[in-house]
């Protein structure tokens, strides 16, 4: 119930390319050789950022069961279990499914499957504790609250997604000039480069900087789909259906002049409709 528990996910290729441009096949063998070295690999960290003093560290080294595994049971065989992986790794660090707020009484209701280890399903937290739990904070404040440094929600600035190799942003912009990379593409990246629309889902577009989505071209339609997909798959809401009606909504204009925007919220704000996290002190 909210227990902090560390882990990575990586989306791997189990290979790579030769100078040729061939893949080579090259299955993962060694799992318990990799887990002794990112055991030994972050109880160095600790030690040397004095987090750790060196005889507890060798005491770590002794428990026969560390704690640490690696696991590479999940194999990637088509572009939908790629995409559920990746929205998995994604995921935010708690499901808004799983609580449920009882303002009156400032509690927390948080449902979830049966834990072996607290034997219960239902756990009932203080709103304050609860964000506690949670929501990151400055340290000083939370020692002398006397809480723990929370740790589900990183601090604002904390890259949680890296790429690497081909995924890499300078490697991706060599993808042009390696062929044997191009065929096997995401659809998106195709669209943006090749403009194949014809064969591809323009759902895995890829945004830059350059594109027109001034009129109803094929990266205009493009740029509104993956927007609305964003949206539905992050926040789990719809946002080209209308909340209080349920009709069918689109997209009639959008507007960048930032005094006519500035004039529209200025209206929602008088009529008692300000946008969802709206100050009205910054349009003063």
């Amino acid at each position: 119930m909210l227990r902090w528990n560390p882990h990575f996910h990586a989306i791997l290729l189990e290979g790579g390319f030769d100078e040729d441009g061939t893949f080579v096949y090259l299955p993962f063998s060694g799992l318990e050789k990799m887990t002794e070295y990112f055991r030994r690999s972050v109880l160095r960290f600790f030690t040397e950022n004095k987090l750790l003093t060196e005889q507890f560290a060798r005491n770590l080294l002794s428990w026969k069961h560390s704690g640490f595994s690696i696991d590479n049971s999940v194999r990637i065989l088509d572009e939908r279990s790629r995409e559920n992986l990746a929205q998995y790794m994604a995921r935010p660090p708690i499901s808004l499914k799983k609580i449920h707020y009882e303002g009156f009484k400032g509690r927390v209701l948080f449902h979830t499957h049966y834990n072996e280890y607290f034997k219960e399903n239902v756990h009932m937290f203080n709103a304050c504790d609860f964000l506690a739990e949670l929501t990151p904070g400055r340290m000083g404040e939370q020692e002398t609250a006397g809480f723990r440094p929370a740790q589900h929600i990183p601090p604002k600035g904390v890259q949680l997604i890296r790429c690497y190799g081909l995924y890499s942003s300078r490697t991706k912009g060599a993808w042009e000039s390696m062929p044997h990379v191009v065929e096997r593409a995401p659809a998106g990246w195709k669209i943006q480069h090749e403009r194949q629309t014809g064969t591809s889902d323009p759902g895995d577009f890829e945004p830059n900087e350059d594109a027109d989505f001034s009129d109803d071209s094929p990266d205009a339609r493009a740029y509104r789909k993956a927007w609305a997909r964003l949206l539905s798959k992050v926040y789990e809401i719809d946002p080209m259906v209308c909340p209080k009606y349920g009709s069918k909504m689109k997209v009639i204009a959008i507007i960048q002049e930032p005094l006519e925007i500035e004039r529209i919220l200025r209206h929602l704000m008088k009529q008692g409709r300000p946008p969802p996290g709206s100050d009205p002190a910054s349009l003063n």
